[in-house]
C-alpha cells in the first residue's frame, strides 16, 4: 500500500494504492495520526481510493477512524474515486450511507 497526503491550502488530499487489509491498515492509521497532529487549518480531507484495489474490514476501520476524527473536528471529509470491487465492500457493510462519497477527485473537490 502507498499513502501520499498532500495538504494544500483549501483541502487535504489522501491517495492510498493498493491494498488497505490487516496489515497495511495500522500503516494507514499511524500516517493518518501523524498528519492529524501536525496540520495546523481545518481543511477538509478528501480521500482518494482510486487506486485501492482491495479493502478489508480493517481497512474500512481505518476509513472509519478518520471520518470520525474529522466530524468530530467539524472538519469536512470525502471519499471519491472508489473502484467497483472496493464500492461493493463498502455498500454491503452500509459505508455508503455513513460516508459522503463522489465518484471522482474533481467531484469531490467540487463539492467543498
Amino acid at each position: 500500500m502507498d499513502i501520499n497526503i498532500t495538504q494544500n491550502a483549501d483541502h487535504t488530499l489522501i491517495v492510498i494504492a493498493g491494498r488497505i487489509d490487516a496489515i497495511t491498515a495500522p500503516v494507514l492509521d499511524a500516517r493518518f495520526a501523524e498528519y492529524d497532529q501536525e496540520k495546523q487549518e481545518k481543511a477538509p480531507v478528501i480521500i482518494d481510493l482510486s487506486q485501492a484495489e482491495y479493502i478489508s474490514s480493517a481497512g474500512l476501520r481505518s476509513v472509519l477512524k478518520m471520518a470520525k476524527v474529522c466530524n468530530s473536528q467539524k472538519i469536512t471529509f470525502l471519499v471519491c474515486g472508489i473502484q467497483p470491487p472496493v464500492y461493493e465492500v463498502f455498500r454491503i457493510s452500509g459505508f455508503t450511507s455513513l460516508l459522503t462519497i463522489k465518484n471522482t477527485r474533481q467531484e469531490a473537490l467540487d463539492a467543498l
